[in-house]
């Protein structure tokens, strides 16, 4: 963590050391950025990169706050989000997430971080072989305020398959409106600058069993409502074959005793390497305002480094 005087000016000391700072991410995965003088959002992170990209097509449930500005998520204030990198489900994802504490919560509501390169070291090593052999085959559904339109920003369904078709991902339309998309990703990924193996996926949470009862209850508009129906995600190896509950049991206890947290406060701004570090939020009651930027594309640093 670095913490500011109220009389530096942030963007400007950013500028300065962005090369130290990013050497300082890639060993700790993130950083965070504390100041009295609660430094302007925008300028921070214009500070440390030039490259922003949009959120069309995530699965989370968020909102465009301007042209490069999203909520950090509106999911339920009473329900946990699991840890999970930014688009680990995709084929390009961000290699930057900026957070910006507007509102503190008083009551949990923190963000916390797993090092996933010490998840993989750490995970039993049939299971690591099993999960980089075979990869995930992610099953997705748009509902629940997370609809298809609002997902990728269009009212097109044409445009949604061409998005789709482009990314390698596969398109079903069920119903009337409805949509279901397939992919096939790995499960473990190359650092494309550390050189680290690590764990990126979302199995542990997009898997079925991982349906707690408070998720069951928010989503659940009848007695009679399914499994299938309720559940906008799935997750199964990447050959269409069930993943063991089981084992999606012992990820996530990995998952926990792999990560840490910090109580937010008002101006900070944390910076992650969405692949070295994955992160979640705790429940919480009362105000809370988090907001988000991402950067850099993963697939362009690779085509840059080639």
């Amino acid at each position: 963590m670095f913490e500011a005087d109220r009389d530096l000016d942030v963007p400007v000391w950013v500028a300065a050391h962005r090369d130290e700072l990013r050497a300082d991410l890639h060993r700790h995965g993130a950083l965070l950025l504390r100041s009295p003088g609660k430094p302007d959002f925008d300028a921070t992170v214009a500070a440390f990169t030039e490259h922003l990209v949009d959120y069309r097509g995530g699965a989370a449930i968020r909102s465009r706050v301007d042209m490069t500005t999203y909520t950090a998520s509106e999911y339920p204030q009473e329900l946990e989000i699991r840890q999970h990198s930014e688009f680990c489900y995709a084929h390009d994802w961000p290699m930057l997430l900026f957070f910006h504490c507007a509102t503190a919560p008083q009551d949990r509501g923190q963000t916390p971080l797993t090092d996933n390169r010490r998840l993989l070291r750490e995970m039993q090593t049939e299971i690591r072989a099993e999960f980089a052999r075979r990869g995930l085959l992610y099953v997705r559904g748009y509902g629940y305020n997370r609809t298809w339109q609002r997902s990728y920003e269009t009212e097109s369904r044409e445009e949604v398959e061409a998005i789709c078709a482009a990314e390698g991902r596969r398109t079903e339309w069920i119903g009337d409106d409805q949509l279901r998309t397939y992919e096939i990703r790995p499960a473990i990924v190359r650092h494309p600058i550390t050189g680290d193996d690590v764990w990126f996926n979302y199995a542990h949470g997009f898997h079925i069993s991982r349906m707690d009862d408070g998720i069951r209850e928010a989503l659940s508009t009848s007695p009679e409502d399914t499994d299938d129906q309720l559940w906008p995600n799935n997750v199964f190896w990447g050959d269409g074959g069930e993943i063991d509950p089981e084992i999606i049991t012992v990820v996530n206890d990995l998952v926990e005793s792999c990560t840490v947290q910090f109580d937010w406060q008002e101006g900070d701004t944390l910076i992650v390497d969405n692949m070295l570090c994955a992160h979640g939020r705790r429940a919480y009651t009362g105000p809370r305002r988090i907001l988000l930027k991402i950067a850099e594309s993963h697939a362009d640093l690779v085509a840059e480094r080639l």
